[in-house]
């Protein structure tokens, strides 16, 4: 039994000593038991009885009076919890009072403080074998979390000037590594959403670049070793870099703006063109002279080019002696052939304006053909071309046959002779009477031509025009 128990019973039997009242003599029977907790003091008093008397006194509890079976008993003072526990000490290893605990020491690391309360996660005492740390605060930013375990890379806390990130797990796909540091490009991780690759160097013409993207085409970094040899950003086939990031050659099938004129691709040909081997177009595209003549190509003053393969064919080109003509002026067929004009006359109704012997400047050695016109006017005619010059040479026979190779008006449309025929006086044509595709006589209808002859104009018929009035007459040469 404590001594601040015994003391109480002592205190209760002076007090029904003193009390009013009459006592017996039978003496003061008093019934104490006692209860101690560590909330304060608490006492349970039987009444004491006079076995006389009939008067008794009661003590109290400190919660002031209370009744039993036999009375009352007043006590002349409560007791507080205050006073019930001024006697515990705390530190000498008995648990009184309002001590949680009790063990004896000052070692805050074990199950009870030196305060004598039990330790709790959050008090600032790391609990030996309970608690890795322990720094009195919430702040799960520093090196101790509320939990009372040390901060650690993975457990979802970012330690203020230690981890950059802690997203609580292991991935390394996501945007925080599990070494707690932010994802970025180059860090050897691919960063899933956010990254195509991450090689983790700063190479970047490998198969991924320092952006973290894969490598391609297009991307404007030349990865060689994808067999890249160039990359401009661009899917532009027209300048130095193909869209295929192959650089740009005479025969890759594109044509290189400002440096090539035309590329064919393996089509490309020296012989047949249209494009030659060196990206350069051929003179001739097909039968194309491409508006060049042959005063273009050569020492040429007139003839017909033409294309032979990717060149030109200058056989029908000629540099012959012009020859003097005084005639009206005439229709020009410069564009047709070396076609010159040696004759020509306005043939007005009477008079004598083609003469007899005409055509005189036309006998040139130099000239094998010939071409006779007649028309109402130089922008208005029908003609034929004789492949003999028959004014130079004369005829073989009357008629001569087969020397008219074409007929056609001043547009180039054809038109039909009577008869592939020619006839002339003496088998010379420019000293007499002639009639040019067919023997017919006078008659503006007839699809022939006759000079000189008895009719009333001296260049008759004209080919069938039906001209009512004067026409020309116009005779060309050429080699």
């Amino acid at each position: 039994m404590s001594s601040r128990y015994v003391s109480l019973l002592v205190l209760t039997a002076l007090v029904a000593c003193s009390g009013e009242g009459e006592t017996t003599t039978s003496g003061f029977t008093a019934t104490s038991p006692m209860t101690t907790s560590t909330s304060g003091f608490t006492t349970t008093s039987t009444t004491a009885t006079d076995t006389d008397a009939s008067t008794s006194a009661a003590a109290t509890s400190t919660s002031g009076t209370s009744e039993t079976s036999g009375g009352t008993v007043a006590s002349t003072g409560g007791v507080s919890d205050s006073d019930t526990d001024a006697g515990a000490v705390c530190g000498d290893g008995v648990v009184e009072g309002l001590e949680a605990c009790d063990d004896g020491n000052a070692d805050n690391t074990d199950d009870c403080l030196d305060d004598c309360t039990l330790p709790t996660c959050g008090d600032g005492y790391v609990q030996a074998g309970v608690e890795a740390c322990d720094d009195g605060n919430a702040d799960n930013s520093d090196g101790c979390l509320a939990t009372c375990e040390v901060a650690a890379c993975g457990d979802g806390y970012v330690q203020a000037g230690v981890e950059e990130c802690d997203d609580g797990n292991n991935d390394d796909a996501d945007g925080c590594l599990s070494t707690c540091t932010m994802a970025v490009c180059g860090d050897g991780v691919l960063w899933e959403g956010v990254e195509a690759c991450d090689d983790g160097n700063d190479v970047d013409d490998d198969a991924c670049s320092n952006t973290c993207s894969v490598a391609s085409c297009g991307d404007g970094v030349v990865q060689a070793s994808e067999g890249e040899e160039c990359d401009d950003g661009n899917d532009v086939d027209t300048d130095a870099c193909l869209s295929t990031c192959k650089m740009a050659q005479c025969g890759d099938g594109v044509v290189w703006a400002d440096m090539e004129e035309c590329d064919d691709g393996g089509n490309n040909n020296d012989n047949t063109g249209p494009c030659r081997t060196d990206c350069t177009l051929c003179d001739c595209q097909g039968d194309d002279v491409m508006g060049k003549t042959c005063a273009d190509v050569g020492e040429f003053t007139c003839g017909t080019l033409k294309c032979n393969g990717c060149g030109f064919d200058t056989a029908a080109c000629s540099n012959p002696p012009k020859p003097t003509y005084n005639g009206p002026a005439a229709p020009d067929f410069s564009a047709d052939g070396c076609w010159l004009p040696c004759a020509g006359y306005l043939d007005n109704q009477g008079g004598d304006d083609i003469p007899t012997a005409w055509g005189s400047n036309c006998t040139n050695q130099a000239f094998s053909r010939l071409r006779v016109v007649c028309g109402a006017s130089n922008s208005s005619y029908r003609y034929i071309t004789v492949e003999k010059n028959v004014f130079k040479d004369g005829l073989s026979g009357y008629p001569e046959v087969n020397l008219i190779s074409e007929s056609k008006d001043q547009n180039g449309n054809g038109w039909a002779v009577i008869g592939n025929q020619i006839y002339a006086e003496n088998n010379q044509p420019n000293t007499g009477r002639s009639w040019w595709g067919g023997g017919n006589g006078c008659g503006e209808a007839n699809r022939n031509l006759t000079v000189n002859n008895v009719c009333t104009y001296e260049a008759s018929n004209c080919f069938g025009q039906n001209i009512a009035g004067s026409r020309y007459l116009w005779v060309y040469v050429a080699p």
